[in-house]
């Protein structure tokens, strides 16, 4: 059972306090208590009491926001450090940004920068910064550090996405590279891990797979159970289409108990069912991994999987074929985008995305653009460009859809221009996709000899299953755009002429086909 004070009596006893001069000390006293109950929790939040761990954090939440409250005010710069990294996955499995954006600001500030010139080298350092509490010395204390910066970094803008567009964020970027070399232990975990994406955003890397190819290598030496389930479940995420890698992140996060874990790697196995067609295997693994975050009381991580099990069920012969069914799955679906709203966790709604592909491609153009409206809506000046461009593109495929092929093409040049400064570095599929739609709307404005060119890049760089990068588009979305704009294009041009754009179009790099949506 738990009590409040009411705030007469709470004003009233912290008079008495101060009448006495104990409040400095008393307020100490709980600091170190609460930063104790985190640091002493943080770790069960990998394991089989993560449930627990979570309860008992959402709980204590408030005393241990007093607690970064006194520390930062008495500027106590390791109790302030151990809070933020003993709390900064509870922050995330919950979704409280602010409080990680807020508190990872304010603790990096009282003490010196560590990724400052001249760059201090990281030395090894093994286990976590939180194993044992403060006072800290020696490279536990510079870790702390360097991890607080890496924190703050990672709550910019959704994952430090919006960061790394911005001015002057090369050079810090750069300072991280610096800091650390490769075999260090720390980078096999979060938020250490963040250094192999500093290198691959400073051009040490040629793209994403090499950069998770790494990480998921170094893990294996140098990582724990846990770390190399989560960097294994970070390929199968980003690159899409590795079973292999979904299915060894499951089997290491069941040993560990670890409830959050199973259900991501559930639904990243899931995905690559999808791709590859196995539509009723896949409906299996959301389900799963919808009760298991239900059960685990991740409120904003339930819409995620609600959303991918009513789409994938959608699909599904039984229930296409079933008007009650087809019925049922569409209002789990338009659920999910409700309930995706109250949450807030993502920057891009993969609930609303899903039902607005389910409107568009049963007609309903309206009612997708209803969807896209409430996520533009939630954007701010911190959204990134990546975002932005994605919802442009499905604009544009709205627009043609609807024969609004002019504007259709308007917006996917708009959406390439905002997106592919960071999509060439981390998620190039992103701006390969819109060539099948650009090359629909160059089709039907007139354009078709540039229409077959831009089709042609689509064919030569879209890949197969493995290493698809993050998608827009469900696979089912993705092959109707490009069967409607082979269909245009070739309705616009003798075979011989298409099937010279074409070949002409397949020799273009992606960044050449970028520049040609562009215009």
């Amino acid at each position: 059972m738990r009590y409040r004070l009411l705030e007469t009596v709470a004003e009233y006893a912290g008079r008495r306090l101060d009448e006495a001069g104990d409040r400095e000390a008393t307020e100490r006293r709980h600091l170190t208590h609460y930063r104790e109950v985190a640091r002493r929790t943080d770790p069960e939040l990998r394991g089989p009491r993560q449930e627990f761990a979570m309860l008992r954090l959402e709980a204590e939440h408030d005393n241990v926001r007093g607690a970064l409250r006194t520390a930062v005010r008495l500027r106590s710069e390791q109790d302030a450090l151990c809070l933020v990294h003993a709390m900064s996955w509870f922050w995330q499995l919950r979704n409280h940004q602010h409080d990680a954006l807020t508190w990872t600001r304010a603790a990096m500030v009282l003490g010196p920068d560590p990724f400052a010139e001249p760059v201090r080298a990281a030395g090894p350092f093994e286990g976590r910064c939180g194993d044992v509490p403060p006072p800290w010395s020696g490279e536990r204390l510079w870790e702390a550090r360097r991890g607080g910066r890496l924190l703050a970094l990672a709550t910019e803008g959704g994952g430090g996405a919006t960061a790394a567009e911005q001015d002057g964020t090369r050079a810090v970027l750069e300072a991280v590279v610096s800091a650390y070399r490769p075999g260090l232990p720390q980078n096999c975990r979060h938020p250490g891990t963040m250094w192999f994406f500093a290198r691959l955003m400073t051009g040490r890397f040629a793209d994403l797979d090499e950069t998770l190819a790494a990480l998921v290598a170094a893990t294996r030496e140098h990582g724990d159970g846990w770390d190399l389930a989560f960097a294994l479940l970070l390929r199968a995420r980003l690159l899409g289409g590795q079973e292999r890698d979904a299915e060894e992140a499951l089997a290491r996060f069941e040993a560990t108990g670890d409830s959050w874990g199973i259900a991501e790697a559930l639904a990243a196995r899931g995905e690559t069912y999808e791709r590859a067609g196995r539509t009723a295997e896949a409906a299996a693994d959301f389900a799963r991994a919808m009760d298991a975050v239900a059960r685990l009381g991740a409120r904003s991580q339930v819409p995620v999987f609600k959303a991918l099990l009513a789409a994938v069920r959608l699909r599904t012969p039984e229930v296409a074929e079933d008007p009650a069914k087809r019925a049922d799955a569409e209002r789990m679906l338009e659920e999910a985008a409700e309930e995706s709203g109250a949450t807030g966790v993502e920057a891009v709604s993969t609930a609303r995305l899903l039902l607005a592909q389910h409107y568009g491609n049963t007609g309903r153009t309206a009612l997708a653009r209803e969807q896209l409206h409430l996520m533009q809506a939630d954007f701010s000046e911190l959204t990134p460009g990546l975002f932005l461009g994605m919802l442009d593109g499905l604009g544009g495929w709205l627009d043609c859809l609807d024969g609004a092929f002019e504007a259709a093409g308007a917006r996917l040049a708009r959406g390439v221009r905002e997106m592919e400064t960071l999509a060439f570095l981390v998620a190039p599929y992103l701006v390969v996709t819109q060539f099948a739609t650009a090359a629909w709307a160059r089709a039907g404005s007139g354009a078709a000899e540039e229409g077959a060119r831009l089709l042609g890049a689509y064919d030569a760089h879209r890949g197969g299953p493995a290493g698809a990068g993050i998608r827009p588009l469900t696979p089912h979305t993705e092959a109707a755009v490009r069967a409607r704009a082979e269909e245009a294009v070739r309705a616009a041009l003798d075979p011989r002429t298409f099937g010279t754009h074409y070949e002409r179009g397949r020799a273009l790099t992606p960044h050449e086909a970028a520049a040609l949506v562009r215009g």
